[in-house]
């Protein structure tokens, strides 16, 4: 039996760039078209927050070297694959709910993480009505296809802005507030 009280405590954040389209990921799925920017404002908040969760394709794409977490924290990675292992002493390999998830990590201490990816990851905690704030990066690329950032989800999602914020020349961040 899942603990309310604990899933209240949690502030989950989603940390996502976007094509000025709206496809968290081009068709070949190579992040080669994100900005430093991008880069520096991820690590950033996984640092901050110290508890990241991400799909296995994301984990896939950056592990190990560009891991957010080292050897501090808690990176939990959604997937199916029970043989899944990391040498990383962060990673927790989990097929949990998005509820058992935050439950795992409030029960570690957390009280904050950061969703990194993907679109399958983001769908399941919007659709649990688990995600508090959205930090959009906007990079100056259009995507003729690509992944969007939710799939198999059918509820609407009214947001609040935040802020933006101009991170260079090119590449803007909204924050929105998730109404619940």
């Amino acid at each position: 039996m899942l603990n309310r009280k604990i899933i209240i405590q949690m502030k989950v954040s989603i940390y996502i760039a976007s094509s000025a389209n709206g496809l968290i990921s081009n068709s070949r799925n190579v992040p080669d078209w994100l900005s430093a920017e991008y880069g520096q404002g991820m690590y950033a908040i996984c640092q901050k927050f110290k508890a990241v969760i991400m799909g296995k394709t994301t984990y896939n794409i950056i592990a190990p070297d560009y891991l957010p977490l080292k050897d501090k924290g808690a990176t939990v990675v959604l997937t199916t694959d029970e043989s899944a292992k990391s040498a990383n002493p962060t990673v927790i390999f989990t097929k949990e709910t998005p509820a058992g998830i935050i439950e795992l990590l409030a029960g570690k201490g957390y009280t904050e993480a950061v969703i990194i990816g993907g679109t399958i990851t983001i769908s399941q905690f919007i659709n649990a009505g688990l995600v508090d704030d959205i930090y959009f990066v906007v990079e100056p690329i259009l995507f003729g296809s690509g992944l969007p950032l939710l799939k198999d989800t059918n509820i609407e999602v009214k947001l609040n802005l935040l802020a933006v914020s101009k991170l260079n020349d090119y590449t803007v961040q909204l924050h929105y507030q998730v109404q619940k």
